[in-house]
């Protein structure tokens, strides 16, 4: 909740609306900079890293005191942050203390059900998310930049092209074609590539040393037989389909948890004709290769034959077939309406089908190895990691919330804030005095820390455009700016400006007031703009960490 002194009450808002800012700024015209400069204090009881980092990025950007806090099962913390005093909450990262399960142990010899969750919400992640995120840059990139080819330079980003291609080739048009789509994915995740690893490592196989390959804790996997009278096969395809319409655009239908809704899209499904599966040794060397360098940390090698890096020639043709393919589904898409819509995983909204389709993968594949079956809410839980809380840390955490709320209210001397760190289970807890907030040395005489914000006003502040803020940045700090961001959208990008053939676009861009470029909401007075600066010392680099620059519009 936020709690102001200034007008003497305190304020609940739910979790949910500080997760909500994260994914989109529809509130943040509501919860504005004038609305957290209003507020005394803030204390957080958020339940994730990404909402903690965005509250902590508003506070730091109005000054605003805040107290965060947080549990993990017995384990919680409480973190004092005071404007220019101390560090913020984003000023350090905790590392990441879970077990790292090896890629092939998850990619092909599961030993428990955990592995095939792990599995299934990788799968989620890469088919709703990362190649669809990766499809809605390049359609953006693209049309900012009218040329693919000077950003495709390694193998990864080829890569990316060549996956964006083959989503706009095998893009939908209707809910059945999503059916469709579900019923080719089972087939490849729980018959094909069954019997891919199969023909690699034969029932009867020996490893170099004559002992059976196939030994626990490695299991030889059975493949499935697709039945729409089996809950679980329905299940897959319900979900699958939606996922993949929602990710197109297209109208799921109501109802689509319901038993009789999957039912029937498991019958359609069922009608669906599958290719015949054909063995191949090109992937059977590379699922060796990926067994044998296991140890080595190798990265995943793609086994589904999207080719590698090709020449300059190639490359133009990738081009010019992703230009002519995005321009195709561009003209079917109605007023307003995106490329495609990213899925990001979401634990808490059980409607979304994130979970239920986590549930049918994971389960369909611990079927496919015998292993046991995880109940819904079970793979709830390990999918989005939850660690149930308990009552009496979250007490604890409180109480020494408050403490530090009242102190920060009272205006307390730095050194008597504490942090808080405890554990329950040990049980131990330690209390520390917060750091001071890290100083970044950009010249000689010119030292900076988050708290700091670089502002530009000139006489005419209507009138201010790039140029001016340019120049103003030049003259008071000594650094060169190069390009301007806005809410991480690129406003102005020196190289691309300065491509042949752009320079009446370069010079309206820089000279046209900033309020003109910029989509802003009315009776806005400023704006807060990213600005990267070119290292005076060596030609070519970037400065990390400068502050950011609020340009005066009114």
């Amino acid at each position: 909740f936020f709690f102001s002194s200034r007008r003497r009450h305190t304020r609940f808002l739910p979790v949910s609306w500080a997760r909500r800012c994260v994914q989109e700024t529809a509130t943040e015209h509501t919860f504005n900079d004038k609305y957290f400069e209003s507020l005394s204090i803030v204390t957080n009881a958020l339940d994730n890293v990404q909402a903690r980092k965005y509250i902590d990025s508003r506070c730091v950007t109005n000054k605003t005191p805040l107290i965060e806090s947080g549990t993990l099962g017995p384990k919680g913390h409480v973190q004092v942050i005071v404007p220019f005093k101390t560090e913020s909450y984003g000023s350090q990262s905790d590392p990441n203390d879970e077990n790292e399960i090896p890629h092939c142990t998850l990619k092909m010899f599961p030993e428990e059900t955990l592995h095939c969750v792990e599995w299934a919400r990788d799968k989620f992640g890469k088919l709703f998310s990362q190649k669809t995120k990766a499809l809605l840059k390049l359609a953006d990139e693209f049309y900012f930049a009218q040329d693919l080819l000077p950003s495709i330079t390694t193998q990864q980003e080829q890569q990316t092209l060549r996956q964006a291609i083959k989503m706009l080739k095998t893009r939908p048009k209707t809910f059945d074609d999503c059916i469709e789509w579900g019923r080719k994915k089972y087939q490849k995740y729980f018959v094909n590539d069954v019997r891919q690893l199969m023909y690699t490592y034969p029932i009867d196989m020996k490893t170099k040393e004559g002992a059976p390959f196939w030994s626990l804790p490695k299991r030889p996997p059975t493949e499935l037989l697709f039945q729409s009278s089996d809950e679980l096969d329905c299940y897959f395809i319900s979900a699958a389909a939606c996922l993949r319409a929602k990710v197109f655009g297209i109208e799921i239908p109501q109802n689509a948890r319901n038993k009789e809704i999957r039912e029937l899209l498991g019958k359609q499904a069922e009608k669906v004709s599958v290719p015949n599966f054909k063995p191949s040794d090109e992937k059977a060397k590379q699922i060796s290769s990926q067994v044998n360098k296991e140890n080595e940390n190798a990265q995943e090698i793609d086994v589904e034959g999207e080719g590698s890096v090709g020449n300059q020639p190639e490359l133009e043709q990738m081009k010019k077939e992703f230009q002519k393919l995005l321009e195709e589904y561009m003209a079917t898409l109605k007023e307003g309406q995106q490329v495609c819509y990213p899925e990001e995983f979401e634990k808490d909204n059980d409607e979304n089908q994130h979970i239920d389709y986590i549930y049918a993968m994971a389960n369909l594949r611990a079927k496919t190895y015998k292993l046991e079956h995880m109940e819904w809410i079970n793979v709830k839980l390990k999918a989005g990691r939850i660690i149930p809380a308990l009552a009496t840390t979250t007490s604890c955490v409180a109480g020494l919330q408050t403490i530090e709320l009242c102190k920060v209210i009272a205006g307390t001397e730095i050194e008597h804030l504490k942090n808080a760190f405890l554990s329950l289970a040990v049980p131990i807890m330690r209390l520390s005095e917060p750091g001071p907030p890290p100083v970044t040395k950009l010249l000689d005489n010119l030292k900076v820390t988050i708290w700091d914000r670089w502002v530009v006003k000139t006489q005419d502040s209507a009138a201010t455009n790039i140029t001016q803020v340019f120049e103003t940045l030049l003259k008071t700090y000594g650094l060169k700016p190069r390009d301007v961001f806005y809410r991480s959208e690129p406003v102005y990008m020196e190289n691309l400006m300065s491509i042949h053939g752009r320079e009446a676009e370069k010079e309206e861009t820089l000279k046209k007031p900033i309020s003109d470029l910029l989509d802003l909401e009315e009776g806005e007075e400023y704006v807060d703009l990213t600005i990267t600066f070119e290292n005076p010392n060596k030609k070519d680099e970037i400065l990390t960490n400068t502050p950011l620059v609020r340009v005066h519009i009114k």
